[in-house]
Formats: C-alpha cells, sequence, structure tokens
C-alpha cells in the first residue's frame, strides 16, 4: 500500500472518476459549443459494439457530480438518470460499468480486499482451542496468508470486499495516512475520504476480530496473522463490485445467521460462540464500486425509503446490525414516473437526497445515425440493402423531437428571434448538427445565427416539455427498420421501403404518444417530415445517379468555387492573379466570379459583402486549423450544392433518359440498348455500387422510385 498509497486508498468516487481519466477524453467542436468526450462511452474494450452515441452533456454531468463526491469526502447523493423510453440511460451506466471491469484487471485499477485464513491443527497445532502451543505459532511475524489449500481449515472472505486499512485502529490509521502527507508521498491534491479515514469492520468481521484478540491476549499483530489480503476483479455478470437492481420486489441487502456452512463448522472453538451473518443482495454486492437502480421509480415508494439514510449517510440497517458501504449510486427513470413522484408528500424528503440528470433523446442527426449503424449491419438482412436506409430513419427521428424556436431569452438580439421563428425543422436540425445556416440567410444573419445555436439549445432545458423529451425513441426506429427488410413487394432493403413503413407508423397516434402532439409552425408535424426526409433522399440519390452517369466530374464545382475564392480573395486585396496560360499577372475574372454568383448570391446580399463574409468565414477556419488547407465542401456545401442542382436543372431529360437505360441494362430489357448506351449504363451501374456502395439490385429499385419521383 505503501508503494502505491494514492491509488490503494481510493474510495469509490475516486475510483470511477480514475476509470473516466484512464480511457482519456475527446474534445468536440460543436455548434452549440465545445463538448468534452469520455473515451469509455466508446467502448474500447468491445471494439465499440455497445458505445453510446452521443449524450456528451450528460458524460460531462456525471463527471462532475463525481468530482463533487470526491470533494464532499463521501457519495452523499443518488444520482437520477430522467429521460423519455430509450434515451440510452441505461447504455450509459451499462459502459460505465463495463469500463470499471476491465479498468480492474489493470495494473492501475488493482483494488484489495482480504479473506480470514484459519490454519488446519498440523500448522496452528495447540493455539485458539487446538492444542499445545508450538513456536511456530507464536511467531508474530508468520502469516497464513500463503499456506497450502489443503492446510486451511477455514476461509472466510469479507462480504462486503472491504478495504484491507480497516484491520488499522481508526487513529493508527489516520496517523498512518497523515504521515504520508507529510512523506510527499500523498499529493496534497488527494482528498482522504471518510469512509477510509473512520470506516468501520463489518459486524461479522470486528466480532472476529476481537474474539481473536482476546484468544491472542490482545496482541494485535497475531491477529494480522489471519488475514490474507487478495485482489478484486469487478464483474458485471457476476456482480462483483458493480451491480444492478431490477424494479422488482426483492430486498436490496439482508443478513442470515450461519449455522451449517462448513467453513463455520471448522472455526476454531474460540469462534463457535459468535453469532456470525451472512451479508448478501446488490447493495453487498457492489461495495466500493458502482450499483445500479434500474427502473427506479417503478418500484414501491416503501422499498425505496431506506436510500434516505443510505445515499446520506452512506450506511445500510438490518434487522440485527448497521453496515456501512462505499459505492456510487446511480439509478434511472422516464419522465413520466419521475413527474408523478413529484406529486407525491415524500417527493421533497428524496429531493435533497437525488441529483437530478436529464438525459433527452438526441437532437444532433449525426449522433443519431451512429446508433443504427452500430445496431443494424448490412449483415442482419437477407436482401441487399443500399446506402442512406438508417440515414434516413435517424432523420425522421430527430425531426420528431424538435420543438419550434420561441427565441424569448432576453439574451436573443431582436434580429436573431426573427430568424430563429422562420427557421422550418429541417432547417433547425442541419442547424444543431453541423451549424449550417438557411440558404435564405445573408452572410451576416448566418453569423448571428451560428453564434446563437448554444442559446436555441438551452432554450427548453428547465421546461417540463423540454427538446428531446418526446418524439420517436431509437428503440421504435431500430424496430421500424428490420420491418421494412420484410415488405414482400421490394427485393432490397432501400429508404423507400423505410418511408413506407413510417407511413404505417404515423398512421396510428394510439400506439405513439407522441403522435397526438399537434403540429406548431411545421413542428410536430410527423406526417409531413415524412416528405421532407423522402426529398432529402430523393436529392441524394439523385447527385449520387448524376455522378455515376458522368455527365460533369464530381470536383467540378469544387474547382469552380475554388478559383471563385481565389478571384474573390485577390480582388478584395486589390492584387493581381497569376495566369499560367499567359504567364503573367492578370486582373480577378470578373466573368468568373459573377457566373458563380449567379447561382449563390441570395437575393438581399450585397455583393461585396458576401464576398468578404466568404473570406472573412475561411480567415476564422484556418485560425482553428493552422497548417491545413481549407475544406471548402465542409465550409460551402451548400453554395456547391446551388451550383450543381442549376447545372443539372437544365439537363433534366438527359438524366431521365440514361436512368432508363440503367433500369433496362438491370432487367430484361437490355437487347433494347445500342452497344454504346449498354456501356454507359453498365458503367454507372459499376460507379454507383464502387463508389457509392449500391448492390446492382437496389440500384435497379432506386433508379425505377427516382424516375417515378423526379422525372415523369
Amino acid at each position: 500500500m505503501l508503494e502505491k498509497p494514492r491509488e490503494n486508498l481510493r474510495s469509490s468516487s475516486q475510483y470511477i472518476r480514475d476509470v473516466f481519466d484512464y480511457y482519456g477524453r475527446t474534445e468536440l467542436a460543436r455548434p452549440q459549443g465545445n463538448q468534452t468526450r469520455f473515451n469509455l462511452f466508446d467502448s474500447p474494450w468491445d471494439n465499440g459494439k455497445s458505445r453510446v452515441a452521443g449524450q456528451e452533456q450528460v458524460q460531462q454531468e456525471i463527471y462532475r457530480l463525481i468530482s463533487n463526491f470526491i470533494k464532499d469526502g463521501k457519495v452523499s447523493k443518488l444520482i437520477l438518470l430522467h429521460g423519455p423510453n430509450g434515451s440510452a440511460k441505461s447504455t450509459l451506466v451499462r459502459c460505465i460499468q463495463s469500463a470499471m471491469e476491465q479498468y480492474s484487471r489493470t495494473v492501475d485499477g488493482a483494488v484489495y480486499t482480504y479473506a480470514w485464513i484459519f490454519p488446519s491443527e498440523k500448522i496452528n497445532k495447540g493455539s485458539l482451542g487446538f492444542g499445545s502451543s508450538s513456536s511456530a505459532s507464536d511467531s508474530s511475524s508468520s502469516s497464513f496468508a500463503h499456506i497450502e489449500s489443503e492446510q486451511i481449515d477455514a476461509r472466510l472472505p469479507c462480504e462486503l470486499c472491504e478495504h484491507p486499512i480497516f484491520l488499522l485502529p481508526r487513529e493508527q490509521r489516520q496517523s498512518l495516512i497523515e504521515n504520508l502527507f507529510q512523506q510527499g508521498k500523498l499529493s496534497q491534491e488527494f482528498i482522504p475520504s471518510r469512509y477510509i479515514l473512520e470506516g468501520e469492520l463489518s459486524p461479522r468481521d470486528r466480532a472476529i476480530y476481537e474474539a481473536l484478540l482476546v484468544s491472542y491476549d490482545g496482541n494485535h499483530s497475531k491477529v494480522l496473522k489471519h488475514i490474507q489480503v487478495q485482489r478484486i476483479a469487478m464483474s458485471v455478470t457476476y456482480s462483483k463490485g458493480v451491480a444492478t437492481i431490477e424494479p422488482q420486489m426483492a430486498v436490496d441487502a439482508a443478513s442470515q445467521q450461519l449455522t451449517t456452512d462448513r467453513s463455520i463448522a471448522n472455526l476454531p472453538r474460540s469462534l463457535h460462540h459468535i453469532p456470525l451473518h451472512q451479508l448478501g443482495g446488490p447493495l453487498v454486492k457492489a461495495n466500493r464500486g458502482l450499483l445500479e437502480f434500474s427502473d427506479f421509480l417503478k418500484r414501491p415508494l416503501e422499498a425505496l425509503k431506506y436510500l434516505l439514510t443510505t445515499s446520506e449517510q452512506a450506511t445500510v440497517s438490518l434487522p440485527d446490525f448497521k453496515i456501512q458501504i462505499d459505492e456510487l449510486l446511480i439509478a434511472s427513470t422516464n419522465e413520466t414516473y419521475l413527474e408523478a413522484f413529484k406529486k407525491n408528500p415524500d417527493w421533497n424528503s428524496f429531493k435533497g437526497r437525488m441529483e437530478l440528470v436529464s438525459v433527452p433523446y438526441l437532437l444532433r442527426f449525426s449522433d443519431e445515425i451512429q446508433i443504427y449503424q452500430q445496431q443494424i449491419g448490412k449483415e442482419k438482412f437477407e436482401k441487399p440493402m443500399a446506402p442512406h436506409v438508417v440515414e434516413i430513419a435517424a432523420m425522421w427521428a430527430t425531426l420528431t423531437r424538435l420543438k419550434k424556436p420561441k427565441a424569448g431569452d432576453s439574451a436573443f438580439s431582436e434580429n436573431v428571434r426573427e430568424l430563429a421563428k422562420k427557421l422550418s425543422p429541417l432547417e433547425k436540425l442541419h442547424l444543431y448538427d453541423s451549424g449550417r445556416t438557411p440558404k435564405w440567410c445573408t452572410s451576416q444573419e448566418s453569423k448571428e445565427l451560428s453564434f446563437a445555436i448554444p442559446l436555441m439549445y438551452k432554450e427548453t432545458a428547465t421546461e417540463l416539455e423540454y427538446e428531446g423529451h418526446r418524439g420517436a425513441s431509437a428503440r421504435e426506429i431500430q424496430t421500424l427498420i428490420l420491418n421494412a427488410s420484410h415488405i414482400e413487394d421490394l427485393k432490397t432493403v432501400t429508404p423507400q421501403a423505410v418511408l413506407i413503413e413510417l407511413e404505417k407508423l404515423v398512421s396510428d397516434a394510439s400506439v405513439y404518444d407522441f403522435l397526438k402532439d399537434k403540429a406548431d409552425g411545421g413542428y410536430s408535424d410527423h406526417k409531413s417530415f415524412i416528405e421532407v426526409v423522402r426529398n432529402y433522399w430523393l436529392n441524394l440519390l439523385d447527385d449520387e445517379f448524376k455522378t455515376s452517369m458522368g455527365l460533369v466530374e464530381e470536383s467540378r464545382y469544387f474547382d469552380l468555387f475554388s478559383r471563385y475564392v481565389q478571384n474573390v480573395s485577390q480582388q478584395i486585396k486589390g492584387e493581381k492573379i497569376f495566369d499560367e496560360i499567359t504567364d503573367d499577372y492578370v486582373d480577378p475574372d470578373q466573368q468568373l466570379m459573377a457566373e458563380v454568383e449567379s447561382s449563390i448570391l441570395p437575393e438581399k446580399e450585397d455583393r461585396n459583402e458576401f464576398r468578404k463574409a466568404i473570406i472573412s468565414k475561411i480567415g476564422a477556419w484556418s485560425l482553428e486549423h493552422p497548417g491545413e488547407t481549407p475544406d471548402y465542401q465542409s465550409l460551402f456545401s451548400h453554395f456547391i450544392e446551388q451550383m450543381e442542382a442549376e447545372y443539372y436543372n437544365d439537363r433534366k431529360k438527359l438524366v431521365e433518359k440514361r436512368l432508363e437505360q440503367i433500369i433496362s441494362c438491370l432487367g430484361d430489357t437490355v437487347g433494347e440498348l445500342s452497344t454504346d448506351e449498354r456501356k454507359e449504363a453498365e458503367k454507372a451501374i459499376q460507379r454507383m455500387e464502387v463508389e457509392f456502395g449500391y448492390p446492382r439490385m437496389c440500384t435497379a429499385e432506386c433508379a425505377m422510385y427516382i424516375l417515378k419521383q423526379r422525372y415523369q
């Protein structure tokens, strides 16, 4: 212990915070502000199979509360995660528990407890009522910890997995810790917990200790001969150091007197008169670690009242005695049960002993996609699967959770209030997801709206109906995607199948409570969201087919926009541009700039202000990414998309013809195509497969769908 005093004197809170720190953290730039993501929630031990998508704010809040418990010297409150069903409350806790299990197997994560060892007569002859004394047994330096198992008559592990330091009297223990501080072996930043400073042996172990002390005439060193220090391996499966209490009617901790246990029968005669009890239950198994209360408020309130004392004093009262515990208490519940609980007369008593942490549905489209990518892979389907299936489902789910901006906070400028009220649900989705502002915004309006995103994100956080409180859950959407794979009329799984299932879902408001919400300015209009995501998918599909047809190179618009930026930059500086063709410096190309701006310049935007805003945005990006080439595709994606749309609008008939050729090539009418047409169609089909991941059958169904929806 003296070699690593900090690690060996950790409380449960300190241990769990070290688990967070062990796996590290990643700083994420988000539109709503910078976020810290703790890497343990990426579950690196199972290659991310049980990772938590998003929820960085919740992660930070849990870490903050654990740090507060450390400062306070004890776990003084129960952490209650509350949110709608399927918002990842239990998944968050499972990740922490699994991380603790993995960490406990490392050198840094070692945790130690002890067991009582009682040797056979051959080893301890004459002592403790076994017979005449031997010199070996009189030696206070010889320990029974390492004797062979066949030489042991009885072995009693500490049921609470208590710290071995409890075998030292409290005064000696506190003096030892003070000396460690004075010698510099413990940093002044380390805060010894009350559990370590004031904790005592469990009633059973205290009784054994005192009986042995009497038998050895008060020789404490001889008592310690019977102690075997052992390492704890935390286990989710076997509820060792981590445990979960399900919402059934069951006792969380209990004791019973031992009478027939073989180990008890083999104890020395001097211990036979001691009433020994066996402890059990999740509260006992989770000591020195973490205890989860799943669906906390589904249990009868009477079964929870013991937590009023347990969460504040870290003790559990049993019929025969009281035990001390050191474990992080964390629970989960849905909003319906929590709101009902707040109306209970006992709410105020519980409120002061709990820390509430809101776990809403995800509001970032990209985070929602990760859930389905993780849970639903192509290998789960018998049919070929097209791209964008989970993307379309995730977009619809996220749209159902968004609330119409109020922008009533005084922190919002009057202009931002008006801009926020104009946001459509899809525009708000993109604003939250990537910070992308609507096309109708001027450069100045885009800047103001971007600065307001953090305020918009927190706008309803303190309200009962906060954003993310209602909407489609990830569980429901996962089921919907799986159902989409069984539509008999479709040979493949494409977003078309998802759209069919969504239409079924919105037709029955009696099953899904959020469908009863009234539409508000386009928000909560869940049926219309189907058309929103349909158009979004068709736009993606359109771009992929057009690119695969080779009507124009993918990079054409990117290169054109890059040249536009170069010309604008030099024009603002009042400098010329080097022309490689003429090998001379020339004035910025006004015709090129005007051509590009004819597609992307907002109607009410001043041309010069627009150009300055473009350069200013690039400059701000470069400050955050020194030495990197500006990523125009990400910075100005909506401008590049506008340029593409205008180009293809003039070639609609050609695209229609090429789609028909692709369908013929993949169907039974390939003979009707000329050799050149067949080659062009096959080339497009191969590009769809190689570059965009479409199986040939999916390409056929998607081509027929977009042809019907967009070109006929």
